[in-house]
């Protein structure tokens, strides 16, 4: 992290009090944060410039995921961890003004690469005094703490910054990568965010599969949009997808089973209509707003019974009725029985419309279930009078 320097060891700011004391936490994030990409990812990570405003801090450093690796979520939750783990420590946070050459002999001693630094510098360090790396620079101890040239404003103990959440990363130019995060409060609402969503899929998991559709698709606006660490993020985004694999494989058993009650009731009240000399079927089939199952339903009785046929289900949850008839045509009651003319005139109670029919074949919705027993009337009247 850069900094306006001055010799004596006082920083230059533009900014007033409230606003250094604002941004120090997240300035005190950046070098712990900087640590952490080394330690996580490697000593090839150099810091390519920051911003720390009291709302985030923004924090761009080297790492090629053609040369270096991929960044995965395992990565961002190590690196979060590690800023935390310090956090809870309770570390001081020291500096101090050294000459430059001093500076520079401070084993695991970060810089912006390529940044011109007055000397004297001023050295901040985390967990260990200043005086104690340049009294024994070359300590391979020093590698393991979080040692910079800064001249920002910061923190008197890691503690102040109450807790660190890295909401996003992602690359800005080639080899160049940013990571966006939160400390203080900020932090602590967007951790309980991403426990708030997750215990949400969790819950989900154990709904209906009816009402599971609508939640996976509400819980991946939700998570998209919102503002927690990116790794939480990852793992609920993991375990949506397990909820979509889940809802598929229910709705394929339960597709499945609409079919086989579809087509067997259907085929058993066409049978019954055969024996009481009717010419025609019309049958109730609850099993939801499945056309397909009904379109199963229509097309084995006109294969099996060679009649018209006509299968009602409705949705009580929403409401809504499916319907789906069938007229064979080859038979003398094509030449009577239109099949759009007959689902339309049964259509007319459920406020529902259908297209031209094809194949003999036609199917419709309405959005007023609640009369499924006045269509169904209404479709048995218009068919026994075209058939007489």
């Amino acid at each position: 992290m850069t900094g306006k320097f001055s010799v004596g060891a006082k920083v230059t700011c533009k900014v007033d009090y409230d606003r250094r004391r604002l941004i120090a936490p997240n300035h005190t994030c950046t070098h712990m944060l900087n640590f952490a990409l080394r330690e996580v990812l490697g000593d090839h990570v150099d810091q390519k410039g920051s911003i720390v405003l009291p709302e985030k801090l923004r924090f761009d450093f080297s790492h090629d995921p053609n040369r270096d690796g991929a960044i995965n979520a395992d990565h961002l939750r190590k690196i979060e961890s590690i800023v935390n783990e310090q956090i809870k420590a309770e570390l001081d946070v020291y500096s101090k003004e050294a000459t430059l050459a001093e500076a520079k002999r401070i084993n695991g001693l970060r810089a912006v690469f390529g940044e011109v630094y007055p000397d004297p510098v001023r050295v901040v360090a985390i967990g260990r005094k200043v005086e104690e790396l340049l009294a024994n620079p070359e300590n391979r101890e020093w590698s393991s703490i979080s040692s910079e040239l800064c001249g920002g404003t910061h923190i008197t103990n890691t503690r102040e910054a109450k807790a660190f959440a890295l909401l996003s990363e992602e690359g800005i130019a080639k080899g160049v990568r940013r990571i966006t995060a939160v400390t203080t409060e900020s932090a602590l609402k967007a951790m309980e965010l991403g426990d708030l969503l997750l215990q949400e899929v969790d819950d989900a998991s154990k709904m209906e599969v009816n009402l599971l559709d609508k939640k996976v698709a509400s819980l991946k606006t939700s998570v998209d949009s919102a503002s927690n660490p990116a790794a939480k993020k990852a793992d609920i985004r993991a375990k949506i997808a397990q909820l979509q694999n889940q809802l598929k494989k229910a709705q394929k058993k339960i597709a499945e089973q609409n079919m086989q009650k579809a087509v067997t009731i259907a085929i058993e009240l066409a049978e019954l209509a055969t024996k009481e000399g009717k010419t025609f079927c019309i049958s109730r089939i609850d099993v939801g707003l499945d056309a397909a199952a009904l379109r199963e339903a229509v097309s084995k009785v006109i294969q099996q019974k060679e009649m018209p046929v006509m299968v009602f289900s409705i949705d009580e949850i929403t409401n809504k009725a499916v319907v789906y008839a069938g007229v064979p045509e080859k038979s003398e009651s094509i030449k009577r029985l239109e099949v759009s003319e007959w689902l339309t005139k049964a259509l007319g109670p459920l406020k529902g419309k259908c297209g031209r029919g094809k194949g003999g074949l036609a199917t419709g919705q309405g959005t007023d279930a609640s009369r499924v027993n006045e269509a169904i009337d209404l479709a048995t009247s218009f068919a026994s009078m075209k058939l007489r």
